[in-house]
């Protein structure tokens, strides 16, 4: 699933493509993506994209300042840009075409297919937003805040980060990441923190993220890409490597379906 890193070189190499491009034709091509606003989406026709933003997991498009497209890539789905003249696939649920030629394509190849998007006058109104904790690369992510939106929780570390209530746009990989820089067992618990690891957690969430954004966009430059690039993360995904910083084996564990992954050395399991 696409996380704050990959979300955020997406959105930037978008918008170096598409902004102040009109709308020429839309394509819903399966039932139920549209979560919002007509099924058809057929406001969106001759609009100009005049913003393109992030809101945690969210690409929020915006034409015109009169309607905003969200949209949740979920679990497997990528976006597409190329020439209109290409031929659309099977598994294509979403067509944007622009006036310069270009189409816009939402792909999910995988099953199920469970991207979302949605159509607001107002961001106002975006129930998808509402709920959303603040976002870690911005000024209204102070420790304060993040202590805030800790405190009286009884869950692990792990769970916390991934909750998008408490931040929004982190998932499970760099959930892992950040713990492994912030020297945390993902299997704290939040109250079991001191206000030193506490601090250290909030400042190893945004420099993850950074680090992780300019890794990403340095393998891919300009381009989109149709799988999440991993391969520089230090713990997530390499279950039995040696750690990269003390080269003991990564271990792996299944936490609802999830694996989490970490450096049983580097990061302490026991409260200090």
């Amino acid at each position: 699933m696409p996380e704050l890193p990959d979300l955020e070189v997406i959105r930037e190499n978008l918008a170096a493509r598409l902004l102040g491009r009109a709308v020429r034709e839309v394509r819903v091509r399966r039932p139920g993506l549209v979560q919002a606003g007509p099924p058809d989406l057929s406001p969106l026709s001759g609009k100009v994209l005049r913003d393109l933003t992030r809101r945690g997991k969210h690409l929020i498009l915006h034409f015109d300042q009169t309607l905003f497209l969200l949209i949740h890539l979920m679990r497997y789905g990528w976006l597409w840009h190329g020439p209109s003249r290409y031929e659309v696939t099977k598994a294509t649920t979403l067509v944007l075409s622009f006036d310069d030629g270009t189409d816009l394509r939402l792909i999910e190849p995988g099953t199920p297919q469970i991207a979302g998007v949605w159509l607001y006058p107002d961001l106002a109104q975006a129930e998808p937003l509402a709920k959303l904790g603040p976002e870690p690369l911005t000024p209204e992510f102070t420790l304060e805040a993040f202590a805030q939106a800790l405190h009286g929780k009884r869950r692990t570390l792990k769970k916390a980060l991934i909750d998008q209530s408490i931040v929004a746009g982190i998932g499970n990989a760099y959930a892992d990441e950040i713990l492994f820089w912030a020297r945390l067992s993902p299997f704290r618990y939040v109250h079991t923190l001191t206000d030193e690891e506490r601090e250290r957690l909030w400042r190893a969430i945004p420099e993850t993220l950074r680090w992780a954004t300019k890794e990403i966009k340095a393998r891919v430059g300009e381009n989109l890409f149709d799988k999440e690039i991993r391969d520089f993360l230090f713990v997530h995904g390499r279950a039995g490597a040696p750690c990269r910083v003390c080269g003991t084996p990564i271990g792996e564990v299944l936490m609802e379906g999830q694996r989490t992954n970490y450096c049983p050395r580097c990061q302490n399991v026991s409260p200090r």
